[in-house]
């Protein structure tokens, strides 16, 4: 039997009525760093799945510069807690031997680079609610982890808090933002959407507060901000990650008071709004950092929900794919087995929007869509037409990041392992060489540098 056959299982024997829930009990766990650079550190896995990394979608996020961005994913189960290397730079070492995916009963201590990471298992299970439902808005999931998900989502809907939804991009966080506001008490009010990492950084006090005519050059007229305009409803704030320092503190006065003060105005105006914000970064390991507001980061994420990637999750794949195909207007009902065994067995960097992309593909072109699985050997390096199904800055780092990594070896190949050569046929300094290949290495580029 499967984790997820074991956890359904589970979930069908313990099935309660309470709430109109399913019951989850799973192995709780705590994390200790207990050598490296970060020690010493303790956090308590509080979600089913839990990244250990040096990437900004870490949960557990160290600084170790032989750990690779994302380096473990640690999955609580009914009987024990796997830990699984995700084809790391540099390996995960249990006991002196290597390990790619193990399943622990007792606890273990694990080597990642110069650092010592003990999984503590708790005595007592964590008791989690399971949705009855299969569907949350347009949202679709028959995984366990997906009806958990939906079960929390259900019961924030009905309330006023704030919802803070963590998770990759392209895995449908604005989807279920929306169904949380058609399922709350504030649905008939406006639905308001701001990416926060699309506005320039000298417009997004205006752009979020508004403004008085005259407050600034070009400032012919008066304007109303998207909180307001969100009056009475919900203010979905999209990438809130990327919202800069500087603003952190005017959006917690405006959530904290309740009002806000155009730019150039001498009054504060009440305002009634519910905010649910979405990244794609780990919040609390920024705040932890300091790269984002500590107090910001509490007020946002009253209810927390970390949405899985698609490749986490593929139950969830087929039923998905099948949603999108109806939705098409295809004449096809259903994939071919050979199409759908490619939809399972591919890793969807991209998640649901890329799915959704290639069921599209699928719709008008049929057995030609499945030239993209023949191009996308790995997850790394990937067609340009595909790249289109992520942002603009995954994208680009994506394709970075690989270039760097095929690029440096190459050079170093060539020079026989002699770095100052590579770095004087690279044109760059030597030190500056040394960093990108442990930048390299350890699976993080500064975008700009180079």
């Amino acid at each position: 039997m499967s984790p997820v056959d074991a956890m359904i299982a589970l979930v069908q024997d313990t099935r309660s009525l309470s709430e109109g829930h399913g019951r989850l009990q799973l192995r709780g766990a705590t994390l200790v760093v207990s050598k490296g650079p970060d020690a010493p550190r303790e956090v308590a896995i509080d979600h089913p799945t839990f990244v250990v990394g040096v990437g900004d979608t870490a949960d557990l996020r160290l600084t170790d510069p032989a750990i690779s961005r994302e380096h473990l994913r640690i999955f609580l189960e009914p009987t024990g807690v796997r830990v699984v290397d995700e084809r790391s730079k540099n390996g995960t070492f249990l006991g002196g031997v290597r390990v790619h995916d193990v399943t622990l009963t007792a606890d273990a201590a694990f080597t990642l680079g110069a650092t010592t990471l003990t999984v503590r298992l708790a005595t007592e299970q964590l008791d989690l609610p399971v949705s009855e439902s299969d569907r949350f808005g347009d949202a679709i999931g028959t995984s366990v982890v997906m009806r958990h998900l939906f079960a929390r989502l259900e019961l924030a809907a009905l309330s006023q808090l704030t919802v803070l939804l963590e998770g990759e991009s392209g895995v449908g966080k604005d989807v279920l933002a929306r169904a949380i506001h058609g399922k709350s008490p504030r649905s008939g009010g406006p639905f308001v959407v701001v990416d926060c990492s699309a506005i320039p950084a000298h417009l997004i006090e205006s752009e979020l507060f508004g403004h008085e005519r005259g407050a600034f050059t070009g400032a012919d007229r008066a304007r109303k901000g998207v909180v307001e305009e969100a009056n009475g409803g919900t203010l979905f704030l999209d990438e809130i990650g990327e919202l800069p320092l500087e603003m952190q503190p005017k959006l917690l006065r405006m959530m904290e008071q309740r009002e806000v003060r155009p730019v150039g105005a001498s009054h504060p105006r009440p305002v009634d709004v519910r905010v649910i914000a979405a990244t794609n970064r780990r919040l609390a390991e920024a705040a932890r950092t300091g790269e984002f507001r500590s107090d910001l980061f509490y007020r946002l994420a009253v209810v927390r929900v970390v949405v899985p990637p698609l490749r986490e999750r593929r139950e969830d794949i087929l039923p998905i794919a099948r949603a999108l195909l109806a939705m098409s207007g295809s004449k096809v009902s259903d994939f071919p087995d050979d199409f759908a065994s490619l939809l399972m067995a591919y890793p969807w960097p991209g998640n649901v929007r890329e799915l959704r992309n290639v069921v599209e593909r699928f719709a008008v072109l049929g057995a030609e869509a499945r030239g993209l699985f023949d191009s996308a050997k790995d997850d790394g390096w990937r067609p340009l037409e595909a790249l289109t199904e992520l942002t603009y800055h995954e994208a680009r780092k994506r394709v970075l990041d690989r270039f760097d990594e095929h690029y440096l070896g190459k050079l170093l190949d060539e020079a026989d392992g002699v770095v100052a050569k590579a770095a004087e046929r690279a044109g760059v300094a030597r030190t500056s060489f040394y960093r990108m290949i442990e930048r390299t290495k350890s699976g993080e580029r500064r975008d700009g540098e180079g």
